[in-house]
């Protein structure tokens, strides 16, 4: 009983502490999977902190709220009229010789069983990866 307690919080804690990071994730396809994710739950600020422009520059404020609002009209019509989101399944992830930008292929699965075939380029920068617009 004692070591199934001490199971439950290291994994209730793995799992807060991988949710409140606000980086990207450790491969590109980390950082798409999460993108989903916060966009799932509505965070459409923490979803913007991961895209870039297509020069690698983070948005200026204007360019930020822009793309909130983008997002969240995004995900109402991918979301909500399609069920919700069942899963991203990663098709393929190219990292460039560098190591500094990468391609990923994806598959977008909703509830409704409708599925959206998607591709994202992106680039890391500081360590971390970012989806480049």
């Amino acid at each position: 009983m004692k070591n199934l307690k001490i199971a439950t919080v290291l994994l209730v804690t793995t799992v807060l502490f991988s949710f409140s990071s606000c980086g990207s994730g450790t491969s590109p396809s980390d950082t798409i999977k999460k993108a989903y994710e916060l966009m799932k739950s509505k965070d459409f600020n923490k979803v913007t902190d991961l895209y870039v422009t297509r020069d690698g520059e983070k948005f200026s404020e204007e360019e930020a709220k822009k793309m909130e609002g983008l997002f969240g009209m995004a995900a109402k019509e991918e979301f909500d009229d399609k069920g919700g989101l069942k899963n991203i399944v990663i098709d393929k992830e190219t990292i460039t010789e560098d190591g500094n930008s990468a391609n990923v292929k994806y598959t977008v699965n909703f509830k409704n069983g409708d599925s959206e075939k998607e591709d994202a380029r992106l680039i890391k920068i500081d360590g971390k990866w970012f989806i480049k617009v």
